[in-house]
């Protein structure tokens, strides 16, 4: 689940695992959680590929208001905000797990039926999307034009209706969606020549990259001065673009490196971040405390540490990295977990007291940024925790020795799932 929303979003459930890969040599009881999040991100999508958010237990569409009704909820979807970086999160899910070290024969579960059809109905669906306004049966209440969102053109990029922030887009093309598409479906041909060896998949797969190369080179970059070039952050097809503008959630134009879009104009990528980390972008705030990048969907002057993460693992300034990473640690302020938004001038003022996505960002900048492995000093906090809780309970021991923490609960039993 997403932290303190009870649901699960494809896009953050994928980014939230991602942090036990790692450990999975060292805690082989993580297997069954990772292979258990792969199958129900699998089963989701089976039931409803545009949907971006599910339901843990199936919920009778009857028995929901005729408000949540009308928005394609219920049954086993709790929002149906079509996000294309869901898709794209979905296929480097799978990456990830068959790329790991110390997992045995990966392909067997990326070999069972539920997961191939899933990647196969995600294919069919970006097909369908390349020519959203001919070919697309989804429509969507609080979008125009009967639900069928703004005009579009054909651009060979994947149409998408809402952003990575679950805020609706402006355009219809969003461009760092397309450059993480990309990427992922890089690595699913991958994955397709070591297991499943579908024909389908593989044409499908290097059409589709090659579109998107293609619409993100003649449509996403945009000259915005005389001589000046910068990627927009969405386009339409028709000559309208969105540009000085990046959203704090994952993919970004600030996240680029990190998307698996090989093939992106590093000077292009160059004026692009330069331009959103200033004031030229007008959800760029600085205040005493902190700076970054703030969002349509918080108030202004709240920064979010998922953009200050991504600022500080694709810089190549240690100074820099050191200045982020304080920030982001100043972020964890009151409960001392990472919120969704901080303000930049008052760090106890904040949304969302948990927010999952942002938490599992801060453990990638610090181990990856950092060299530390975060293992060590997360057992000393479990053990402390196991030590406060027994110690209001008295109880000697068989052995007439200290009540320890270590004679208790090992991590795995903590992690619940079925």
């Amino acid at each position: 689940l997403t932290g303190d929303i009870p649901a699960m979003w494809l896009r953050d459930s994928a980014v939230q695992m991602a942090s036990y890969f790692p450990r999975i040599s060292k805690r082989p009881g993580l297997r069954q959680v990772l292979e258990g999040a792969i199958r129900a991100q699998s089963y989701f999508i089976l039931q409803d590929p545009w949907a971006n958010a599910y339901n843990p237990k199936y919920i009778p569409p009857s028995s929901v208001k005729k408000y949540d009704r009308q928005l394609g909820r219920g049954g086993w979807v709790w929002t149906r905000n079509f996000e294309l970086d869901s898709v794209a999160y979905f296929f480097n899910f799978l990456w990830n797990f068959h790329q790991t070290p110390g997992v045995w024969q990966p392909g067997a579960l990326l070999l069972e039926p539920l997961v191939h059809d899933a990647v196969v109905t995600m294919l069919r669906l970006l097909e369908v999307e390349q020519h959203h306004e001919q070919r697309s049966p989804y429509r969507y209440s609080e979008l125009q034009r009967e639900g069928l969102g703004p005009p579009c053109g054909y651009t060979g990029m994947v149409w998408s209706a809402f952003r990575a922030s679950d805020d609706p887009q402006t355009y219809s093309y969003n461009i760092p969606d397309n450059m993480y598409l990309w990427g992922s479906l890089a690595r699913l041909l991958k994955i397709n020549a070591a297991t499943w060896e579908d024909s389908y998949i593989s044409a499908t797969a290097q059409k589709l990259m090659v579109d998107l190369h293609d619409g993100i080179t003649k449509h996403g970059i945009v000259e915005v001065q005389p001589g000046v070039r910068m990627y927009a952050y969405e386009v339409d097809g028709l000559g309208n673009k969105l540009v000085d503008f990046d959203d704090p959630n994952l993919p970004s134009l600030l996240a680029l490196p990190l998307l698996g879009y090989d093939v992106y104009d590093q000077q292009v990528y160059s004026t692009t971040r330069t331009r959103i980390l200033s004031p030229a972008n007008r959800y760029f705030f600085s205040g005493i405390e902190l700076r970054g990048l703030g969002s349509p969907h918080t108030e202004a002057q709240f920064v979010w540490p998922l953009a200050t993460a991504v600022e500080a693992l694709t810089s190549d300034s240690p100074a820099q990295q050191a200045e982020l990473l304080r920030m982001l640690l100043k972020m964890a302020s009151g409960n001392g977990l990472v919120h969704e938004s901080v303000h930049v001038s008052a760090i106890s003022r904040f949304t969302r007291p948990e927010f999952g996505w942002a938490n599992a960002m801060l453990v990638v900048a610090v181990e990856t940024l950092l060299g530390v492995d975060c293992d060590a000093q997360a057992e000393v906090h479990r053990l402390a925790a196991i030590a406060q809780r027994e110690g209001q309970e008295v109880r000697v021991p068989a052995n007439q020795g200290r009540d320890i923490p270590q004679y208790y609960e090992q991590l795995e039993a903590s992690i619940k799932h079925e």
